[in-house]
């Protein structure tokens, strides 16, 4: 009988399996002189390739293996970006259904530190979701509320997804929502968003219940406020020791010696820093001409950069630059 843990892994495998498919299926038009993404997506690749074959001495072939599988689906993924057609209303109907399964998961599992067995955090009322993290699943929330407001949905959906939000208890992605919401008040001139979202977030976080046996449900917390800056610390330490190139993309997790069974030693908390952690500030230049490239693309188009400005203010706090469910969401909302 399948865990709850390898149910999520299949799903991400499936994920993968799709992306991977549809990725040979467009590999015209991803390879075609319109891509303005290709060049800067190429051009990382080529420094994260770099990064591993100097990392090669230091980490065994089967970790340069991983790393190297990271890299690629990070190339696919991306260079997916405005070459998919959204036909059929994937988002909204990804992010109502993550709204609805995990508060479903709040009320029929709220304790799921069990999980803390298969190298995951031990979480207690709060939303987890289908990724088993309640700051990824707040970003894909986050994420939901910015379409489905922009697109005018209706709005018994943005009550929905804004409870599953508030449930998750992460405070990145409040963080995220409201400067998502301000964005968009100073792109219409209109600040009744920024304003309604600092009332509501004031107000959640006033009535969210407290459980005195559940360390994440209390805001205030800062436990994880000490491991985030112990988790910066490290990742500047080693880019400090590897400044030029790094230790090797997607290496991370060998760099700092994490149990193979931990989720959290995969990755620093800060995309950016892992970035110059995994391949030195040479990565760093090449990733940020791709940021640059990308946000240029989304200037015209409301929803892509109010989500590129959630996405970027939650990866200083979470690696969510590189998390697939969120590489995924910016290539479907790239106009093709």
């Amino acid at each position: 009988m399948l865990m709850w843990p390898q149910v999520s892994l299949c799903m991400n495998l499936l994920l993968d399996l799709v992306v991977g498919i549809l990725w040979v299926l467009k590999l015209p038009k991803i390879l075609s002189r319109t891509n303005k993404l290709l060049r800067p997506i190429l051009t990382f690749g080529i420094v994260g390739v770099i990064s591993l074959l100097m990392a090669s001495f230091r980490f065994s072939p089967a970790e340069i293996t991983v790393g190297a599988m990271y890299l690629l689906r990070w190339i696919v993924y991306s260079s997916l970006a405005g070459v998919v057609i959204q036909s059929i209303e994937v988002l909204p109907l990804v992010g109502i259904g993550t709204a609805i399964l995990g508060i479903l998961q709040y009320i029929i599992i709220p304790d799921v530190r069990f999980l803390e067995t298969w190298g995951w955090d031990p979480h207690y009322y709060r939303i987890v979701g289908a990724l088993l993290d309640p700051g990824f699943t707040g970003l894909i929330l986050v994420l939901t509320l910015i379409y489905l407001v922009i697109n005018n949905y209706k709005k018994v959906w943005w009550v929905i997804v804004y409870l599953a939000l508030a449930l998750t208890y992460s405070r990145a992605s409040y963080l995220a929502f409201f400067t998502a919401f301000t964005w968009i008040s100073i792109q219409k001139k209109n600040w009744k968003y920024s304003v309604l979202s600092f009332l509501i977030l004031g107000i959640t976080i006033v009535v969210l219940p407290r459980y005195s046996s559940g360390e994440g449900v209390k805001l205030e917390r800062s436990s994880t406020i000490y491991a985030r800056i112990a988790s910066w610390k490290k990742a500047w330490e080693i880019f400090s020791d590897n400044p030029i190139i790094g230790v090797g993309f997607n290496t991370y997790r060998y760099a700092q010696k994490a149990a193979p069974e931990s989720h959290a030693g995969a990755g620093a908390d800060s995309s950016l820093l892992l970035v110059m952690a995994t391949t030195g500030i040479v990565g760093l230049l090449f990733y940020l001409k791709y940021l640059k490239v990308l946000w240029k693309l989304s200037t015209q188009h409301l929803a892509l950069s109010t989500s590129l400005i959630a996405i970027f203010v939650h990866s200083f706090f979470l690696n969510s630059l590189f998390y697939p469910a969120v590489m995924l969401w910016i290539a479907l909302l790239i106009p093709v």
